[in-house]
């Protein structure tokens, strides 16, 4: 089994350690040479919006399967075009599904389709008076995202629909994080895997995850219900997480996003045995091309996975966004308290990164 990875970075990592636990082959393409996945496999160097379809096809050629780990929705639609002509292999990835997700408008838009709870917006009449949170309609994750704590200093920053026109602007609530996968295609009904809880940084950031979710049975049933009830309303074929918050006894949906997440696929692998990676790729090829599916524990084992920063003579956990400027990763067994644990930078150089995978 051969796969192409488009892009190196924090996407592209999840996607080259599951296929490392897997045994497949896979080469990542990226104009960075010290991207951090490529400590993991080797890089072929290109700019990926550069290319016509001609270099595409010269850059796919012999591998079964295309999966993207980026987000330039320019650069996606041309591969996903040209994997639809036949010119490069099935790419594992649902265009349509990703239009809809990479924008948070979009995607409050389906969550109100389909009656599915959710923060309530600046202009919505039923809205209280603060804290408010905006965030940008086109960016993933903790990026660009600002807090105010009334009504008035959210309108005074966005003071019509105008100024709101690329921005999302609705109440902040609290209350744990949680996340779940759910992959689609055809033949087979959106199938929801395991949940995680989520820990987030000052800056809104995933610095923590835990699996199992720590949910009673019958709610996390429920989110992944919801999970799949968007993914068949996206008619999903490929992979897609939804983010959900727990407040005042109500799980509110956060955000959707279709496409390979980052931090989330490792913890779900350590604690269930499934690999995410495997799963989306049966979506698209024939299973005898794939090997057998990983075992599965008889019981989910109770794992975390965590950033953990040492700067200054201090350790503290942080969002993943640290990870991006530190080099390569090395994936060290047993390194103090954790059974594994991904490495970026040189501890000896005063700042380095700890991603700690434990066993409880």
């Amino acid at each position: 089994m051969r796969i192409l990875c488009l892009g190196a970075g924090l996407q592209g990592l999840e996607i080259a350690y599951l296929a490392s636990r897997l045994g497949w082959d896979l080469d990542l393409a990226d104009r960075r040479q010290n991207a951090p996945a490529s400590g993991l496999y080797p890089v072929r160097l290109t700019d990926l919006a550069s290319l016509d379809d001609s270099a595409k096809e010269a850059l796919c050629s012999g591998y079964d399967l295309v999966v993207p780990a980026l987000e330039d929705l320019e650069v996606l639609a041309s591969f996903a075009g040209a994997a639809a002509d036949g010119i490069i292999p099935p790419l594992a990835f649902d265009l349509e599904a990703y239009r809809v997700t990479c924008s948070k408008k979009k995607s409050k838009l389906l969550f109100r389709e389909l009656g599915i709870p959710a923060a309530r917006d600046l202009d919505d009449p039923e809205a209280g008076d603060g804290p408010y949170i905006a965030k940008p309609d086109g960016l993933s994750g903790s990026r660009g995202v600002r807090f105010f704590p009334s009504r008035a200093e959210a309108l005074a920053a966005f003071p019509d629909r105008a100024s709101r026109e690329k921005t999302v602007v609705e109440e902040y609530v609290s209350g744990p994080v949680y996340s779940v996968e759910v992959t689609g295609g055809p033949g087979a009904p959106p199938s929801g895997w395991q949940t995680t809880a989520l820990g987030m940084d000052e800056a809104y950031d995933c610095c923590k995850v835990s699996a199992p979710s720590g949910l009673d049975a019958q709610t996390e049933t429920s989110l992944a219900r919801l999970a799949e009830k968007m993914a068949g309303a996206l008619s999903l074929r490929g992979l897609m997480d939804l983010e959900a918050i727990w407040h005042q006894g109500a799980m509110l949906a956060m955000e959707i996003d279709a496409r390979f997440p980052s931090q989330t696929p490792t913890a779900v692998f350590w604690s269930s045995g499934v690999n995410l990676l495997y799963e989306l790729a049966r979506r698209f090829l024939d299973e005898s091309r794939l090997g057998p599916a990983p075992a599965r524990p008889a019981e989910p084992r109770k794992v975390v996975f965590e950033n953990v920063l040492l700067e200054g003579g201090r350790t503290r956990s942080v969002g993943e966004h640290v990870i991006a400027g530190l080099g390569p990763v090395r994936v060290v067994e047993n390194f103090q308290d954790a059974d594994e644990a991904w490495i970026f930078g040189d501890p000896r150089g005063g700042r380095f990164l700890a991603v700690k995978i434990t066993v409880l």
